[in-house]
């Protein structure tokens, strides 16, 4: 049987690094990859505040640890291994992920997952199941410098002290001029938006009309139509496989045909 993605052009802008399950699954399927890497994941300047907030964490100060992308757990654990700070979340601190891939990187790392957005894969959806606080209790955030508000906002109105540090910084890439030039001749049958921060490394380029354009979830669509880019379809649920299963439904509905 033909796979479905066969003789796709299929432009995955990533972190630098990251990506691998996206671009697995995209082969499975038969597309034809190139991958850009269009940001760059990197540890904050100084890394004092999340020293001292990890320690805090160890330690038990906190009832909750909130992590809202597969990079803010990298950024912990690999921070909690070089201070020495094992296991990097105590058994008794409670930890929400922001959907199932992040909750996935989680297990992986040792550290169970108390809370998991049926519909997740926006601080908005995690906010929205997140329990009340009790008298004193608090929430770490590890998060992007580019993180939103949104998160940190509607705990502290749930009553929680809330610290939100920077774990990593999100440092966005230029395009080089011979991607963009391919986006705008629509040398790529489709390209698929994996964060809010890809968007942005893409805000300056126009994308062909015949272009199939995919998002991993609703934040990172509404980035993209914020900065003008039409949007295709959105993922089910924030993961590499719904994406591609997303490209296989909405790329054959799309007016574009691929010349086989």
């Amino acid at each position: 049987m033909t796979p479905p993605l066969q003789g796709w052009r299929v432009l995955v802008p990533r972190p630098a690094g990251r990506g691998a399950d996206l671009i697995d699954e995209l082969v499975r399927a038969g597309a034809d990859i190139t991958a850009v890497p269009l940001i760059s994941i990197c540890p904050p300047a100084d890394t004092g505040a999340l020293d001292l907030a990890l320690i805090a964490l160890a330690a038990g100060d906190f009832s909750w640890v909130g992590f809202t992308s597969v990079n803010a757990v990298h950024a912990v654990t690999e921070r909690a291994g070089t201070l020495g700070l094992t296991p990097p979340v105590p058994a008794d601190t409670r930890v929400a992920a922001v959907g199932r891939a992040t909750a996935r990187a989680l297990t992986d790392a040792g550290v169970p997952v108390d809370l998991v957005p049926g519909d997740g894969g926006s601080a908005a959806a995690l906010a929205g199941v997140w329990p009340r606080a009790h008298p004193g209790d608090a929430v770490l955030l590890p998060r992007s410098d580019l993180a939103a508000p949104t998160l940190p906002s509607a705990l502290q109105a749930a009553g929680y002290r809330v610290e939100a540090i920077t774990a990593y910084r999100t440092v966005v890439e230029p395009v080089t001029g011979d991607v963009a030039a391919g986006l705008r001749a629509g040398a790529f049958d489709a390209v698929l938006l994996t964060s809010p921060s890809v968007v942005a490394a893409l805000a300056d380029v126009k994308l062909a009309p015949v272009t199939v354009v995919g998002a991993i979830g609703e934040p990172t669509a509404r980035a993209a139509r914020a900065a003008g880019h039409r949007v295709d379809f959105t993922a089910a649920v924030p993961s590499a496989a719904a994406l591609v299963d997303g490209l296989v439904a909405g790329g054959h509905h799309h007016e574009h045909r691929v010349d086989k």
